[in-house]
């Protein structure tokens, strides 16, 4: 049988009364195409299932990406699936991806000089940030010095002319409160991170937001500031275990530092979840490594990285994707809220 012809960028270009330019405008998500226009060439190319073909653009340029990932977070889990899923999609769009650690200054900054020095030697592509890198706006302002496209994971204070893929913070955290509530647990305590992060910010919202939807009172001694690691979550749990009338459950905004309050349970006699309820936020590995394993809220990491990847790339997202919204030409955030239920939670007694 005859093969089938390839669609090509200039057929959709035609059954939408457009340019080959406009086409390609709208697959690179770019803000100059108007707004009847963009929807006249999507449905182009739904019509048409045409699909871009990323391998022929980096033939066609004569060589593949090379990419970034920024290296430095307290949590090992988080960034393993993080590079896990930027190294598979940058295999798969035929890009390379390189891992470069950034160093951290006495003051806890980040010495934004010296890594983007590394950095302009190495040429890159584009280059991926992720969340705690994004909220230090000296480190931003150096890397927006690079002759690269970056692309932030997660959200950042103000709008910078930056894009990013972020996750609904507030509403994960909202969910997973509620869920406490719904078990029948009124003096719930949540364990945030650093109070300069916004996604930390967005969580504790959600978190008093979930309390005021069922009237049920904001009490700050059940609130705690740690860093999201593992040994924060220990120590802050036996502040909030030695109050006169402790919770019946804690929400960590991590995973590492819910383990970490499972670890100081344990050592106090107390069985999770007989004795107190406890959730994390992320399910990275430790999630289900611990035991019993731990109840959270599925942060899509994997799915972050791979959207990250792709706007570097200028692979075609779609609009109508139902777990993808888009904020503004340079804003993704994944909508997808799930709660992972395993044997953390129970009634309070």
């Amino acid at each position: 049988m005859p093969k089938r012809r390839a669609i090509t960028i200039k057929d959709v270009a035609d059954l939408a009364g457009v340019s080959q330019m406009t086409v390609s405008r709208v697959l690179n998500l770019s803000a100059s195409v108007k707004p009847d226009t963009r929807e006249r060439v999507q449905a182009a190319i739904a019509e048409l299932n045409y699909r871009p073909n990323p391998m022929a653009r980096s033939l066609a340029r004569g060589q593949s990406l090379l990419l970034g990932l920024l290296y430095h977070n307290t949590s090992s889990a988080y960034l393993s699936q993080l590079l896990v899923s930027a190294l598979r999609t940058s295999r798969q769009l035929g890009h390379h991806l390189v891992v470069e650690d950034i160093d951290e200054l006495p003051d806890g900054t980040f010495d934004g000089e010296t890594t983007t020095t590394r950095l302009n030697v190495l040429s890159l592509d584009g280059l991926i940030v992720p969340p705690l890198q994004t909220q230090q706006a000296g480190l931003i302002d150096h890397l927006s010095k690079l002759n690269t496209k970056l692309v932030m994971l997660g959200d950042m204070d103000g709008s910078p002319d930056i894009s990013r893929v972020s996750f609904d913070d507030r509403g994960g955290a909202r969910a997973m409160t509620r869920y406490l509530i719904e078990k029948g647990h009124k003096r719930i305590a949540f364990m945030s991170g650093p109070a300069s992060c916004p996604a930390s910010r967005a969580r504790k919202m959600g978190f008093d937001l979930a309390l005021t939807d069922h009237d049920l009172p904001l009490m700050p001694e059940l609130y705690i500031e740690g860093d999201y690691s593992l040994l924060s979550g220990a120590q802050l749990a036996n502040k909030l275990l030695d109050l006169d009338d402790p919770p019946t459950a804690i929400f960590c905004a991590n995973d590492d530092m819910a383990t970490g309050v499972m670890a100081t349970a344990n050592r106090r006699g107390m069985v999770v979840p007989d004795d107190l309820s406890v959730t994390g936020f992320d399910d990275s590995e430790i999630s289900w490594i611990a035991f019993p394993g731990l109840t959270t809220v599925r942060q899509p990491i994997s799915l972050m990285a791979n959207l990250a990847v792709k706007l570097i790339s200028n692979v075609e997202i779609r609009e109508d994707d139902p777990a993808v919204r888009f904020l503004s030409d340079k804003h993704l955030q994944v909508q997808t809220i799930e709660i992972v239920e395993r044997s953390t939670v129970a009634p309070p007694k």
